[in-house]
């Protein structure tokens, strides 16, 4: 069986026909990079992407946090995983990579943040004016 798949390893974006037998690869045709026969058999047996998102917060200030899984999660749970997440709502103060779920859907896989959330946040300056004279 032959399957097309797009490389997605680097900017080259490589068109890829990959050729299937007994559940195992056998040729790989289109790759420029050595990272394309890696990920051609990935994308075949374990199809598989990093969640990316925002989870909700109790900071008026910041209502969403952005987060991500610690590695690929198979495409398959990613919206089981996006509905678990949806359901959380984080309190600071969080660091920058914490954890703020433990093993999603049972996965084995945590979800980290991707920035920090402090207990106070300063008060913006967006909009202030200020007198100039």
């Amino acid at each position: 069986m032959r399957k097309d798949v797009i490389c997605i390893m680097c900017p080259l974006g490589c068109d890829m026909k990959v050729d299937v037998e007994a559940q195992e690869v056998t040729n790989v045709q289109g790759h420029r990079c050595k990272k394309g026969v890696k990920h051609a058999e990935n994308e075949i047996f374990f199809p598989g992407r990093i969640l990316t998102t925002t989870v909700r917060t109790d900071s008026p200030q910041l209502p969403l946090l952005p987060v991500r899984s610690i590695r690929e999660i198979q495409k398959d749970k990613l919206i089981g995983c996006a509905r678990k997440i949806s359901e959380h709502v984080i309190r600071g103060p969080v660091n920058t990579g914490q954890v703020v779920i433990e093993d999603i859907l049972g996965l084995g896989i945590d979800i980290v943040a991707c920035r920090k959330l402090p207990l106070k946040l300063p008060n913006s300056t967006i909009g202030v004016q200020t007198d100039s004279r």
